[in-house]
């Protein structure tokens, strides 16, 4: 059943990574950037809004102060995540975008084992190389289209943080506030209420990021571009309709994978992100014209072994 839901968060993730490609076409600011993402936090907050009324845990909407801290952490992180990808991904190639995230996998797994004692097996830790070695090798693949200006390198790094704060939220909403947390206090909410107030805030964020960048941008006139923009092509809105659907779809089931099956950080967002290594290379080739080179098939397959070990061995 794991190994299923983990099948649905891959597919949901490459599907979202080719809607955002197509969509980073029609961006051409950070306003624009903030604007899309901002869409498609409200599209989420709609989804949130809709699963925690079918399961009827309205009465669990005014949550305690710790536990918004939380959500807010999820929400500005997966601002942080969207706004850096989607500015990353016009400045690099799919597959490096996607080599640099999987750095932001190591962010929850060595907070998680520094804060909740979360023991990593040699197994594990070989298996992590082995998908750090992946990353190595389709990094030099992936090195003669990549943007080598020091801006997009940060907008890597900005993106990659993000990712990882992201899975290191879901980790503290984990600990704290499910029955499966070693911290809980016996206040549990359930995970539509979390993924609800994530993309509240997640939206907040964006909204203040986009005033404050047209307040210091109103001189220079983009407001108006942006706004013109507003009026956005059929195609994007599909996209990002699509977009919106992946991400909370693949956010709200990797809580689940952690907190029902009990799957560690050490070894869920590792694989998800050397699985990810693979569909992208896939997508890459079949509708963006990125060629699979010998680099790119042993890349995949390190990854796929590494996914192996820590997950089978």
């Amino acid at each position: 059943m794991v190994y299923g839901l983990l099948a649905v968060v891959l597919f949901c993730l490459s599907l979202k990574g080719y809607c955002g490609k197509k969509t980073s076409n029609y961006v051409t600011s950070t306003g624009d950037s903030f604007t899309f993402n901002l869409l498609r936090m409200v599209l989420c907050i709609l989804i949130g809004a809709v699963l925690v009324l079918g399961e009827g845990a309205g009465k669990f909407l005014l949550i305690e102060l710790p536990m918004l801290g939380i959500c807010l952490l999820s929400g500005a992180a997966n601002a942080a995540f969207l706004v850096g990808w989607i500015l990353a991904i016009r400045k690099n190639s799919m597959v490096s975008v996607d080599v640099g995230l999987t750095m932001g996998s190591i962010v929850p797994a060595v907070l998680c084992a520094f804060l909740f004692g979360e023991a990593i097996s040699w197994m594990k830790m070989i298996g992590f190389a082995l998908i750090l070695l992946a990353t190595a090798i389709l990094a030099a693949r992936g090195s003669k289209k990549v943007n080598g200006s020091f801006s997009g390198l940060l907008l890597l790094i900005f993106a990659a943080l993000g990712d990882g704060m992201t899975g290191f939220a879901q980790q503290l909403f984990k600990q704290f506030y499910t029955e499966s947390g070693i911290c809980h206090h016996g206040v549990f909410y359930p995970k539509s209420v979390y993924h609800f107030y994530t993309y509240v805030f997640a939206a907040l964020v964006l909204l203040l990021a986009l005033v404050g960048y047209h307040a210091c941008n109103h001189k220079k006139g983009e407001t108006v571009t942006s706004q013109k923009r507003l009026a956005l092509p059929l195609p994007v809105v599909l996209h990002v309709l699509v977009m919106a659907i992946c991400l909370f779809v693949s956010n709200y089931l990797q809580t689940v994978i952690t907190n029902d099956f009990a799957m560690p950080s050490q070894v869920l967002y590792p694989v998800i992100k050397g699985g990810c290594l693979i569909t992208v290379n896939l997508t890459a080739m079949l509708f963006f014209g990125e060629r699979i080179t010998w680099r790119s098939a042993l890349g995949s397959l390190i990854a796929l072994g590494g996914i192996v070990c820590m997950n089978v061995l």
